[in-house]
């Protein structure tokens, strides 16, 4: 049966957790994770946010129910799989409805600096752009990869993190100030069904990742051939099929070898067939065997058992 898409993760903070909102009246300073100049947020509280500003770019992208946010005076209703940016230094307001989830994601601007072309840039990042799942944007296929990947990336909290999630951010910016220009509306018409078609097939992994998946039925749910998948997917995703579906396993085996649960049970709750071939994708990814990772929890916890109460 497959799972929720975020049943297994664990979304808690890599260093630190949230204390308390910094406001001097409508300006928030914003927490940053600890050494860092970004923050991810997985957000699934019914809390509303009133009018407020920060220097950050704000990245707000809906994966469950809806989520409404004012933008100075203009109101964007976010459905499953919306994405928003927030330009810096503009006051907005988040309305949560009763239930729900959604990741917010905010950059510090310093990394614009690192471009010759940085007006291009800010130019883009001075106004507010949605991207819909089911729009004519040719690029929302890529700008929800690359996201996916970042919130991958920063709860995994694996060495090399930082360069990791800059350079998706860097690939999100190309695409959202250069592809636009490079790619016209009739081109995109002709794809659209494509990259729609696309979309629906990441969306397919991400709830069906524990599920023997294999290139060829995957590739069959959207009417492609197994060699024009691939091809699709390495240009949409810069990998493979097997290896963006090893990633995703193993960052939820991680978790769920972090709560002692069975190296066995581990394997086949994320889709693996045999021990063999968990141990070895997992070793390809995190360095050590499944059981050494396990091991040094369970170290911490006899450790903490053992001192005084």
């Amino acid at each position: 049966m497959a799972q929720n898409k975020h049943q297994s993760q664990d979304f808690t903070q890599p260093i630190g957790g949230f204390i308390s909102r910094k406001l001097n009246i409508d300006e928030e300073s914003i927490e940053y994770l600890p050494g860092y100049k970004y923050r991810v947020w997985h957000n699934n509280q019914a809390v509303d946010y009133p009018f407020h500003k920060h220097p950050a770019i704000e990245i707000i992208l809906c994966t469950k129910n809806v989520y409404t946010v004012t933008i100075e005076d203009k109101v964007y209703h976010l459905r499953e799989g919306d994405i928003l940016f927030i330009p810096p230094s503009v006051s907005h307001q988040l309305t949560s409805p009763d239930s729900g989830e959604r990741f917010i994601l905010l950059f510090d601007t310093d990394f614009l600096n690192l471009f010759t072309k940085k007006d291009t840039i800010e130019d883009f990042f001075s106004t507010a752009h949605m991207l819909s799942m089911g729009s004519e944007t040719h690029y929302y296929p890529f700008v929800y990869s690359g996201l996916t990947k970042i919130i991958q990336i920063y709860f995994a909290n694996d060495k090399m993190s930082e360069v990791a999630i800059y350079s998706e951010v860097f690939r999100i910016i190309s695409y959202l100030c250069g592809s636009e220009e490079s790619v016209s509306d009739d081109e995109m018409n002709a794809h659209s069904d494509v990259y729609n078609k696309f979309v629906r097939i990441l969306s397919y992994i991400e709830d069906n990742y524990s599920e023997d998946l294999s290139l060829e039925s995957v590739a069959g749910t959207a009417g492609f051939s197994k060699y024009h998948f691939s091809r699709l997917f390495k240009q949409y995703t810069d990998t493979t099929f097997y290896d963006y579906l090893c990633s995703k396993r193993i960052v939820v085996s991680k978790q769920l070898l972090k709560k002692n649960i069975p190296v066995t049970e581990v394997a086949f709750q994320t889709g693996f067939n045999n021990l063999t071939s968990f141990s070895r994708c997992f070793k390809k990814y995190v360095g050590c065997s499944p059981s050494q990772y396990k091991s040094q929890f369970e170290h911490d916890e006899n450790l903490f058992s053992s001192l005084p109460q």
